[in-house]
């Protein structure tokens, strides 16, 4: 039924996205400004470059947007530094997935040296091969680039492949790489347009060993 999996990771394995929407809301809090949270939702998903854009687009040129995401970002780095969770069910997914030989990556907009240092302080990234980060790729999700780079590595094709994703630009994403996407949402907004997308949609992680044990047991 499926050959591999590939993974998003903030907001699905790691429960980060709750720790970048804050430091967004408290760089505003400091700088004075005032920008609807749903902003910074919408942007869940995006690579810096993408998300950039999109801020570009949806905030008063009277907001100093470089001083925004400068002060954001050195919030976001110190509130990282002091660790980030895993979402539940993370870990039991991903160390069945590895003990059924099921071959595993991750492809998440994180650039890829951050990535890795997130996964590493959860002693999780011998797991997957590979980790593709958002500074790897040239088009940032939506666009499919990024799943169908993670599945040309793995030696799969996509269609074999399912994909876990909490938020809308990459559901979109992984529905256009031909993969079988499942949402576990998170803090992006979703509506129904976007969630017809999903081949399946869970309501945590946890569900993962009994799934996958069901889905080969049915192959």
């Amino acid at each position: 039924m499926f050959k591999a999996v590939i993974w998003d990771m903030d907001g699905l394995l790691l429960d980060s996205e709750r720790i970048s929407n804050e430091s967004w809301l408290m760089a505003c809090a400091s700088l004075e400004v005032e920008i609807d949270e749903n902003v910074f939702r919408s942007i869940i998903g995006m690579n810096s470059r993408t998300s950039r854009a999109t801020l570009e687009r949806q905030i008063s040129d009277e907001v100093d947007l470089e001083l925004l995401i400068s002060t954001a970002n050195e919030i976001y780095r110190e509130r990282v530094a002091a660790g980030i969770p895993l979402k539940p069910g993370a870990r039991a997914s991903i160390e069945w997935l590895d003990q059924a030989d099921i071959p595993q990556s991750v492809a998440t907009s994180t650039q890829h040296s951050l990535a890795k240092k997130k996964l590493g302080d959860h002693d999780l990234v011998q797991h997957f091969h590979p980790i593709v980060g958002g500074d790897q790729v040239e088009h940032g999700k939506p666009n499919p680039e990024i799943f169908l780079t993670a599945a040309r590595q793995m030696e799969i094709e996509p269609a074999d492949c399912i994909i876990f994703e909490d938020s809308r630009h990459g559901l979109a994403a992984a529905s256009a790489s031909g993969a079988r996407p499942i949402l576990v949402p998170d803090l992006a907004i979703h509506d129904e347009e976007s969630e017809s997308q999903a081949w399946e949609i869970w309501d945590s992680l946890e569900n993962g060993p009994l799934k996958f044990e069901e889905w080969l047991l049915r192959a």
